[in-house]
This record gives C-alpha cells, structure tokens and sequence, in this order.
C-alpha cells in the first residue's frame, strides 16, 4: 500500500481522526476540551514497582518488546531470554513469553501469558514447542495494518547448533497470533551473529525495510567482523537483500585492516533514524571492540559512510598514557609511564601491540545501544551512545555520551561533567561501566525528554533515571524517582495502562559474581507520575510528527527497534505537553518527504492518524 493512498484514506476521515480519551484504549470518543492541570514532579518516588500486580512475576528474560500486538490500542510484551542458542521445551523449558495486556479481574490491566497461542513457538521445521530466536522486533511489514514480527537469531560460526533456526519474520493475523512468513534472505542458511535490528524506510515506498547489524563471525578466534544487512521490504513479509548495490558494503579485514574506515567492524546495536532533516532515514552501527562506529547518510537509497565528518565515529580523546596495559607494556619497553598495578609477567607482549592499540581505530569505545531523538526540542534528532568501559582501558576509550546535533546531521559531544550526566563511582580502586541499555523518555510530561540507562553486569551497576531541567541540562534523580534497581538487563518504555504517563520494563542481570539477582527476573516499574499529554497513533515506521503546544516545539519520530538486540518501546508517538492541555499544531512528515499539517486539538488523550 502506497502512502498517497493511504492520505485519501486520511482526506475522508478529516483533518485528525481522534480516538480514545486519557486512559482509554483507541476507539472511544475523544473529548473536544482539555481542563486538566499540570502535574509537577515534586521530588518523590515516581515509580512504583508493579510485577506482581501485572503478573510477571514468574516471567524471565533480558530482552523486551513492547507493542500492539492484537489493536486493542495496550501496549503488549515478548520477553525473551536470549542468552541461549537452544529451543524452548514448552511447558518445561521457556526461552520465551508473549504476555498479553488484558483487563483484570478487578478492573485493572493484567499481562495473560498467551505464548502457545500466539505462534512464536513454530520452527520453520514443523517444530511446535519453541524456537532458538533471540529477540524480536515489530513493524507492518505487509501492509495489513497489524504488528508482525522479526525474530532475530545469533549464531556464532564457532559454536555448535542443533536446531538449523536462522532469523525469520512471523506475520500476525492482527489478533496476536503469528504465522512464518514465506522464507526470503532474512534468514541466512549459515549462520549470522545477529546482535540488532531495526525496521525502516529507507527507500519511501511505504514498504517497511530491514537494518540488522552484526557481532564477530567467531568471537575469540578472530577479528574479523559480521557485515552489516539492508533487506528491501517487498510488501508482502518477504525481503530481498541489498546491501552492496546501495553501498554498505565494507571490507572483510583483520588485524592491521581492523583499524581502517572501510573495514567491517563488530557490531551491538543498529538504529535508523533521520539525522540530517531530509526526511530519508540514515543508518547507525553501535560498534564493539573499541572501534569506530558508524553513521551511513541516506542519499535517495544510496549510502555514504559519514561518521567521521559527523563525529560520531569516536570522541577525540587518543591520550592513552593511562591504559594499564600499556603502562605494563612500558614496565620492560622504552616507554615513560610506569606501571600501577602488579602486570604478572603476561601483559608486556599479550595484550598490547604498538603499531595496532595505540591506534583511534582502538581509542574509541565497546558500543552496545545509539538512541536517536530529539531530546533538547530544536527539531533535529540528537544521538545518545551508551558503552561499555573499564578503569584499565583509561579514559581514551569512550564514554556513555550525549551527543546534540547541530541541525546538519554533525555532532557536539557534550562533555559529561558540563551537562550533568556524569557519574560518581563507589568503587575508585577498580570500576567498569556497564552500559547496555537506553532510552529517551518524558517521565514527567514536563515536555522535556529525560534519559534512561540500564547498567548492567558489574559490581555497583543499576539503573540510572536523569531528568532534563532545562535544553541539555539534567540532574540524576535515579534514588528520587525509584528507578534504581541494582544489575538492571533490558529495557522497554511504554505506557501499559494508557493512563498518559510511561511505565518502564528491565530484567534481572545474572551475569558474573556480585548480582543480587538468581534468575532474569522481569520487573515492571508503573509510573504514578500523570501529567498532559498526547498520544498519536497509527502513524508508520520512520513518520516524523511535530507539534506546537504552549509556545513549545517537540518532534518525535517513530522507531522500529534500535540498539542491542532490538529494544523496542512501542511503535508510537507520545509526547509530554507540560503546563498545557491543547496542542496548536501538528505537522506529520513521511520517509520521503511528503508532509501534512494538521489543526490541533485536545491533549489527554490518543489522536488516530490513520495511515
């Protein structure tokens, strides 16, 4: 289905289809007024947890999407654990949940454990008690007006694997239940480390298409990295890859070609959003092994390779005096840094080469998830890059960093200390920043998106909530807020119970000694907090929809999954309003170009575009 069909679909519902007041689902009818106050966080704990009272508290996982799944306007969840290359046994051994949002006995919301009915357990092989799949993404891919799915899996050529799964899309019969679409190059009869997706438009044809990044083709023996996937959406769940016709082809390298622009790289996280205005979605790799990332410029459907000129590739900090390894290295070579800890005899020669690690290619950071929004409201999409780092690789390897867009497509990366996102370490001897997980959200409906980030697996790491006080000023609020769980894993964003504030979903990290947490725990965290709001629904994958409200401008562009292994917060609009109820203005652009402005109406409420 075209787009110019889809506005003469819209033309005759009017200039905005309305459905649903504040805390209803989609479909009932709206109010044509907004009385409601402003609701100012006073400081105290904006989040309670509800796992229990939602019924999650027996459902295990790291990895969460969150969406539609059925149209009956909640937002649904599929956990999954995705720590293994095995099947589900069901009933006995669950790699997965698709967990239902119904209405409760007592009249709330409830997640109803629907996994066998929904499909996701059927193997291309006629298997029916589970699959090896990893993580999920969710996007219309045949244009039926329902969430399907693609069901990303990871498979590392050095490991060894029973089951033949390869990555696959499921098609919904828009009730919640999934059927696999016919096979297409999505799924990859060898093997691929699939680590990310997203769905995009890259094209504007009004075909969803598919961005899927991902990790070392053999970890630990060598480093030569997976390339990176494009697959053209053909409308009907099938997709043809196109990688090298439209130039995001990188050479296969190790070692010395490992520190070049133009070698395939390891990679976390993908994300696709607009970053330089033009309406045409680029394309982000989050890499790993302290290497470049990367940033693809959509140019009409071809790619150019642009994150050195925008900056985002690495920060400009090559100074590595102070990398440990080094420093041991130095103990018996002709260097000047002495060494700080006992080096055992191993480092000198083991883990640090010249000529390879005091290289930038080996200066930049282990990137795991790229967040793409507009977080400081001038109308262009900011990045935020969340990393992995240690105390021993000294601080030219990256940090978790904002970085705000010049309007371009180039980046400021804002220094942490400046902004006040930096962070205190309980443990000054030794630390490692696990950042894993992250998000934009407005946890107020101040109007002013907050960041959230999951920082998991390693001693002192939780979750960290920072609220935005003023355009690209924060101050930490995670022990304020309640949004401050120890080895947090996972992440999704998105309002369960329509009540017009977002709730937050993480797991339970296991992973190395000191977790507090026995098995992936889910944990849902419902915000208390309220405040006005709008809600628009219906919109596609990659629509970019602004509003006035107040005298305040906000842009939100929907996203199909981004970063590590598919975070997936709810495939819609949801926009703070603050002190103000009634929004002035809509203007809602699609991947291509083609905009549409729209009179304002009432906040509090869901606003149907009905693409």
């Amino acid at each position: 289905m075209t787009y110019l069909r889809l506005f003469a679909r819209l033309s005759v519902l009017g200039p905005l289809a309305l459905a649903g007041c504040s805390g209803n689902p989609v479909g009932s009818a709206p109010p044509e007024t907004c009385t409601s106050a402003a609701t100012e966080w006073d400081g105290g704990a904006a989040f309670v947890e509800g796992t229990d009272a939602w019924g999650l508290a027996a459902v295990t996982g790291v990895h969460y999407a969150a969406g539609d799944l059925d149209g009956d306007g909640y937002p649904d969840l599929i956990v999954t654990e995705g720590t293994t290359n095995a099947r589900d046994e069901y009933p006995d051994v669950r790699q997965r949940f698709v967990m239902m949002n119904r209405e409760g006995d007592s009249g709330g919301r409830q997640f109803v454990d629907e996994t066998e009915a929904s499909g996701l357990l059927v193997a291309r092989d006629g298997n029916t008690t589970g699959t090896s799949h990893n993580f999920y993404i969710e996007g219309d891919v045949d244009n039926d007006g329902d969430m399907d799915l693609y069901a990303g899996r990871y498979y590392d050529a050095g490991s060894a694997d029973a089951t033949g799964d390869c990555s696959e899309i499921y098609l919904n019969d828009g009730a919640g239940h999934f059927t696999l679409a016919p096979s297409s190059d999505v799924c990859i009869p060898e093997g691929y480390p699939t680590s990310a997706a997203a769905f995009t438009d890259y094209d504007g044809d009004g075909n969803l298409d598919l961005w899927v990044t991902g990790w070392y083709l053999t970890y630990g023996v060598s480093n030569e990295a997976a390339q990176a996937q494009l697959y053209r959406g053909n409308g009907d769940g099938t997709f043809t890859e196109v990688t090298e016709s439209v130039g995001l082809k990188l050479k296969s390298g190790n070692s010395s070609s490992y520190l070049n622009h133009d070698t395939r790289r390891p990679s976390y996280g993908a994300t696709a959003c607009d970053v330089n205005g033009d309406a045409q979605p680029d394309l982000i790799s989050s890499d790993y092994g302290r290497s470049w990332n990367q940033l693809w410029r959509n140019d009409g459907g071809a790619f150019t390779e642009i994150a050195e000129e925008a900056h985002f590739d690495a920060d400009t900090d090559l100074d590595y005096s102070d990398n440990l390894m080094y420093a041991c290295y130095c103990g018996t070579h002709a260097c000047d840094v002495t060494p700080t800890v006992d080096c055992d005899g191993a480092f000198p020669d083991t883990y640090w080469s010249p000529g390879y690690d005091d290289q930038p290619a080996r200066l930049a950071g282990n990137s795991f998830t790229t967040v793409c929004a507009d977080i400081d409201n001038d109308g262009d999409n900011d990045l935020y890059t969340a990393e992995i780092a240690h105390k021993w690789a000294g601080d030219s390897a990256d940090r978790t960093q904002l970085l705000l867009n010049d309007g371009t497509g180039v980046f400021d990366r804002i220094d942490n200390d400046t902004n006040g996102l930096a962070r205190k370490r309980p443990n000054l001897s030794d630390w490692n920043e696990g950042d894993l997980f992250a998000g934009f959200l407005d946890f107020d409906n101040d109007g002013w998106r907050d960041i959230l980030l999951v920082q998991s697996d390693y001693e002192d790491t939780h979750m960290w909530l920072w609220h935005q006080l003023s355009a690209g000023q924060f101050e930490e609020v995670s022990d304020a807020t309640g949004m401050n769980q120890p080895w947090p894993s996972g992440l999704a964003v998105a309002d369960f119970d329509l009540d017009g504030d977002l709730d937050v979903v993480t797991g339970s990290s296991t992973a190395r000694s000191g977790t507090p947490w026995t098995t992936h725990m889910t944990h849902l965290y419902e915000n208390q907090q309220g405040g006005n709001y709008v809600r628009f629904v219906g919109l596609p994958i990659g629509a970019k929809v602004e509003i006035e409200a107040g005298g305040q401008y906000q842009v939100a562009e929907v996203n199909g999954g981004y970063g590590t292994f598919g975070i997936v917060s709810d495939t819609v609009a949801q926009l703070g309003l603050g002190d103000v109820c009634m929004v002035d203005t809509v203007t809602v652009t699609l991947p291509g170009g083609e905009s549409h402005s729209f009179e304002g109406k009432a906040g509090n409420q869901a606003v149907r575009l009905d693409w």
